[in-house]
């Protein structure tokens, strides 16, 4: 259930899950013998044209609002919808329809006192005009089992603006009984025999990018907030699902290929959902979580092959550049690393459209929801699912700060494992703060972060300058001519005359972070 930020009072809610199919897809999916079991009458077909409106200046866009006029025949449906949020791939929004007279929006028919403040103001009424429209077939089953029932709906058509148009051909299952669960399990089914992915971006999205131009920018994590009310597993499902929200957010980007920036993300997402798991380990070792972990290690080896070269490059041979420009073995190098580069790419593009990728999602969603962790079998379970989740975010942290804390102790002597290891203690010890900081109400954790955000690049970079000399020497050894091993040997060596300063460096900033008063700490 959402609520209303400004009244708390519960709102009308849809839950949807989107598939992206190719038109040999749809047609396949029309005559899937699934949905001719589960049908529970003909499927009814209509013409729909929505027209979309907001501001010279798109305020309503800024607010992460839409407002649309649907045409249904003579009929004029006003809805306004909140963006929402991603849970797990399902995305579930407010939304809000009253009928109206003609073809503009009429603030006079909104009587719902959820609706958001913002759409009380006359002056933004007044300054609505059309901006994009949708001309859609919609094609609608309505399926259902024991337990549930889902709208499925087809669409095909375009999205148009005054000087683009771009195609619309998907899937949409909207959740009328039942719980979200079952909108995964359907899409499973469904999977096995049909070719599509997650569509992340709404209609309305992808109108506003045709019509600002605007490309989809890379997406970092929201802040999270948990009530010290919640218990371990209810705060663990939260948390997951921010994970999984915070990777679908830059999934979306596939449409124009993914940038250094949106891969990057895509990985952090991902380490932050293992870290989690990790902190919840005690109830998350089962059969379907252990699946699940081998599957995300999968998937993060070919998008850490591609950040690996990002980083390389901006790193450990961008700074080379005016150095060595003069030297032909440093160009034919760049030009070894930069096909290395474009390969590593193509096989992470490659990837993120695998029907492996899809079933993985879809699995990860439904076990955040519903996945055999929950299942408690023993009063000893039972326990470790209801603790609180301020007792566990106390001892999570404490610790991580003590294995961080022994870590840096040793850090000038340490070799670049144990500086490694140091390294992800301190990444872990980071992760945790920004799942739990929200239950210390009244103290800030902002500096720890800002701290421990230092340290964790700077450590990075030690690690960047490990990894990077690793991979120098094997273009040293395989090189064919004494240039590109003279410019390889030259790189490392500049390098390794930063570690002790960085070492140094990486010490002060853990005496800054050890300075700060720690909100879990009773």
């Amino acid at each position: 259930m959402m609520r209303n930020a400004e009244t708390g009072e519960a709102m009308p809610t849809e839950t949807e899950l989107k598939l992206r199919l190719d038109a040999a897809g749809m047609r396949r999916l029309r005559r899937h013998r699934l949905i001719a079991r589960l049908k529970r009458a003909r499927p009814t077909t209509r013409f729909m044209k929505s027209v979309y409106f907001d501001t010279p200046d798109f305020r309503l866009y800024d607010l992460q609002m839409v407002l649309r006029v649907r045409h249904l025949g003579r009929r004029r449906l006003q809805t306004i919808k909140d963006m929402g949020e991603m849970i797990g791939g399902v995305r579930a929004r407010g939304e809000w329809e009253s009928e109206i007279t003609g073809d503009t929006p009429e603030i006079g028919q909104i009587g719902d006192e959820t609706v958001p403040p913002q759409f009380a103001d006359a002056r933004l009424w007044r300054a609505l005009q059309p901006v994009f429209t949708s001309e859609i077939r919609r094609t609608v089953y309505h399926l259902s089992d024991e337990d549930w029932e889902i709208e499925l709906a087809l669409d095909e058509g375009l999205i148009t603006t005054s000087q683009d148009s771009i195609p619309v051909c998907e899937a949409e299952l909207e959740l009328k009984r039942g719980q979200p669960k079952h909108l995964f399990d359907l899409a499973l089914a469904l999977q096995r025999d049909l070719p599509f992915i997650i569509e992340t971006a709404t209609k309305a999205g992808r109108g506003y990018d045709l019509l600002t131009g605007r490309k989809r920018q890379h997406y970092k994590a929201d802040p999270l907030k948990l009530a010290a009310t919640l218990s371990a597993a209810e705060a663990f499902r939260l948390i997951a699902h921010s994970c999984l929200a915070h990777f679908l957010a830059n999934y979306a980007n596939l449409d124009g290929g993914p940038g250094a920036e949106t891969i990057h993300q895509m990985r952090v997402a991902l380490r932050r959902l293992r870290s989690a798991i990790g902190i919840f380990k005690d109830f998350l070792d089962t059969a379907e979580s252990r699946w699940l972990k081998e599957e995300l290690r999968w998937l993060l080896t070919p998008l850490g092959a591609a950040r690996d070269g990002d980083v390389f490059f901006d790193e450990i041979f961008a700074p080379l550049t005016g150095i060595l420009d003069d030297e032909p073995g440093f160009h034919l190098l760049q030009q070894d690393l930069t096909a290395e580069r474009r390969a590593a790419y193509t096989a992470a593009q490659e990837l993120l459209k695998t029907p492996r990728l899809t079933h993985l999602l879809l699995r990860l969603g439904r076990w955040i929801e519903a996945g055999d962790w929950q299942e408690a079998e023993g009063a000893e379970r039972r326990s470790l699912l209801d603790m609180p989740i301020r007792d566990l975010a106390e001892t999570t942290l404490n610790k991580l700060e003590r294995k961080a804390g022994r870590g840096m102790r040793h850090l000038s002597e340490d070799d670049e494992t144990g500086r490694h290891t140091t390294r992800i203690h301190i990444k872990k010890l980071r992760y945790s703060i920004d799942f739990f900081e929200s239950l210390f109400r009244g103290i800030k954790s902002r500096k720890l972060v800002e701290h421990l955000g230092a340290l964790q690049d700077r450590l990075g970079l030690l690690h960047d300058i490990a990894v990077g000399r690793q991979r120098l020497a094997r273009h040293g050894e395989t090189a064919q001519d004494s240039g590109r091993l003279w410019a390889a040997g030259m790189i490392a060596g500049w390098h390794l005359a930063r570690v002790d300063d960085l070492v140094k460096q990486s010490i002060k900033d853990w005496r800054r972070f050890d300075k700060q008063a720690r909100p879990w700490k009773r």
